[in-house]
């Protein structure tokens, strides 16, 4: 009976491993291949070898990180034209000329390893040089008029910020895209004026390169959206493309004609405010060395224009006049070179993924 009973069980037993699941196999030890030569082989044995299940290893979640400090020697124009109350004909044109300038700005890019990123960069730098060519046509003033003035002691202000995607990741080559913003103050100033027509009323005799005639200062705020790439072009050298389009440009400004500010009728009471909304865009581009893993230098160059219509605000700005805006339009580019250093930081691992 016992023997029996023990044939009894082990018949159910193997009932049992017959009618399994399939799958139930893929929790069961693993079985290595009977290769003659190593430990444990068996001559005469047959079967299809299993290797053991291994877990799908996961991207690590991180951020890495590039700082850097760039010097930017630029060369610009900046320009206002000024229309009549109707907007029908043209009064002045002030045009500043070989605006060269000396910049510094730090930078610096944060990526995440899902593919976001923010960059940008901030600085400022001075404007030494230049001129200013200041224009009045008929029939606001008969005959024509056109001085020319020193521009010195003017500077720049700047900054930069985007948030982005990388839509492409190769080992040689990354796109994205992003959207920001950008911030860009520039101030001029003009000395001495001299009549280079034939109006015998404006600079009558010269004014002297010592006396302070016209400042401007202009603020322009702009809307971001563009693409950026990498370029891999050998183990050590990395092209960088930046392109934006700023689909929103807004213009704030004062101008102050020194001269003219004062007490008597037809004087100004003090600067006139402008403003005005347009577009613009930007384009950059850096070649970069790695000296090391973590350390790069690089050469680059950028050009930004930008576009404003907007009004300049005389209202209640005349002494004994009755005045009302007059519609003004504003453009403003720089260019330039730089050399930047740069230092990568990670990758650092984050405890969660985006």
């Amino acid at each position: 009976m016992v023997r029996g009973s023990a044939l009894f069980g082990a018949a159910l037993l193997a009932m049992a491993a017959v009618n399994a699941p399939a799958h139930a196999a893929d929790h069961a030890d693993p079985q290595w291949p009977n290769i003659p030569g190593d430990p444990g082989y068996v001559a005469g044995k047959t079967g299809t070898p299993r290797w053991p299940s291994l877990p799908k290893q996961r991207e690590v979640s991180s951020f890495t990180s590039e700082f850097g400090l760039r010097y930017w020697y630029s060369w610009g124009e900046t320009q206002k034209d000024l229309y009549g109350i109707s907007g029908a004909y043209m009064v002045s044109r002030l045009t500043y000329d070989g605006l060269n300038g000396h910049s510094g700005e730090a930078f610096g890019r944060l990526d995440h390893t899902s593919g976001f990123f923010l960059k940008g960069y901030a600085g400022g730098g001075i404007l030494p040089n230049g001129s200013l060519n200041d224009e009045d046509f008929p029939p606001a003033i008969t005959p024509y008029s056109s001085t020319d003035s020193k521009q010195r002691e003017g500077h720049l202000a700047y900054a930069s910020i985007d948030a982005g995607f990388n839509l492409l990741r190769q080992q040689d080559f990354r796109l994205g895209i992003f959207g920001g913003y950008h911030y860009l103050e520039d101030k001029v100033s003009a000395y001495g004026c001299q009549q280079l027509a034939s109006n015998p009323s404006v600079c009558a005799g010269g004014i002297a390169d010592s006396v302070l005639v016209i400042s401007q200062n202009n603020r322009w705020q702009s809307v971001r959206v563009g693409a950026d790439v990498d370029i891999k072009l050998s183990d050590r050298l990395m092209l960088r493309l930046d392109a934006a389009y700023l689909p929103y440009v807004r213009l704030s400004g004062t101008d102050f004609h020194w001269l003219r500010i004062g007490n008597a009728p037809g004087d100004f009471t003090g600067g006139i405010p402008e403003d005005g909304t347009g577009q613009g865009y930007q384009l950059e581009a850096v070649l970069s060395y790695a000296y090391s893993p973590n350390v790069s230098f690089g050469i680059g160059g950028r050009y930004w224009n930008m576009k404003t219509s907007g009004h300049s605000h005389f209202e209640n700005r005349v002494v004994g006049v009755n005045t009302a805006q007059q519609p003004v339009d504003w453009k403003t580019e720089h260019m330039g070179v730089f050399v930047q250093g740069a230092f990568k930081f990670g990758p650092y691992v984050t405890s969660r993924s985006f």
